[in-house]
């Protein structure tokens, strides 16, 4: 996964997520949820790979 890629998926998953956030007006909706899950996945792998390449 490069960068740019990860950044972009990060940006559309934040998107989406806001976008069923305001759907739904419910922080505990299980969609709402789980897409925030997967956004922290995401991030935490973007974050380990920076780490990574700043050794």
């Amino acid at each position: 996964m490069d960068n740019h890629f990860s950044q972009q998926k990060i940006e559309d998953l934040r998107a989406e997520m806001v976008l069923l956030f305001e759907a739904c007006n419910n922080f505990t909706d299980h969609a709402v949820v789980k897409i925030s899950q997967e956004l922290d996945k995401l991030l935490n792998e973007y974050s380990g790979r920076l780490a990574k390449r700043s050794r």
